[in-house]
């Protein structure tokens, strides 16, 4: 799997974690308006963070393609500042209350932000989930490391800074790195590992 390319047609990213970019860039709010007007995600004229409807939904392929610009005219930084921006805009599971119940829900987030065909690809009343956007894999290695694997779309500098961010909402000294022996979406890799200690 490589990065920003959409596993599946038709799936959508939710208005809120769109509105995570103009986070990521709130000193510049204009570099993030000029990537989601170049991707069609909101108007030309004017550009204005207002336009970016939140509660509405918009293609992953635009989406991810405006992370794209931004990794390779920007760079990885601002991908990770986009990601530490996540749990602050996106919906999660209200069962979250310890490091590893923090990092264990990113999975079920994630597909509570994203339709497939128009249905979200998580049901929290039947606990159904749909395929197709890949999926955050939660391992405990011992009473204070986690591993999270990442096999989705989005880029390698982003997940690192939603996994970061997720750990440190309860253990704030919380460290996560990349994995650097497993394998590496920007090395072409399906996946990326991010170690999570405190």
């Amino acid at each position: 799997m490589t990065q920003a390319k959409a596993i599946e047609p038709k799936i959508e990213v939710s208005g809120d974690c769109i509105g995570a970019i103009l986070d990521g860039f709130r000193q510049y709010p204009t570099v993030a308006m000029k990537y989601l007007a170049r991707f069609g995600l909101v108007k030309a004229e004017g550009m204005k963070a207002s336009d970016l409807d939140r509660n509405a939904w918009y293609p992953l392929d635009a989406w991810l393609s405006a992370y794209r610009g931004i990794g390779e005219e920007v760079g990885g930084n601002s991908m990770y500042s986009i990601g530490r921006r996540i749990p602050q805009n996106a919906q999660f599971p209200p069962h979250v209350t310890d490091v590893h119940s923090a990092i264990q829900s990113i999975d079920v987030a994630y597909h509570m932000n994203h339709r497939k065909s128009g249905v979200v690809m998580f049901n929290p009343q039947s606990g159904q989930m749909l395929e197709g956007i890949g999926h955050y894999r939660y391992e405990r290695r011992g009473d204070r490391e986690i591993a999270c694997i990442c096999e989705n779309p989005y880029p390698c500098d982003f997940d690192r800074g939603l996994v970061s961010a997720m750990a440190q909402r309860f253990e704030e000294f919380s460290r996560t790195v990349h994995d650097d022996a497993a394998p590496c979406r920007k090395k072409g890799g399906a996946s990326c590992t991010y170690t999570v200690t405190w």
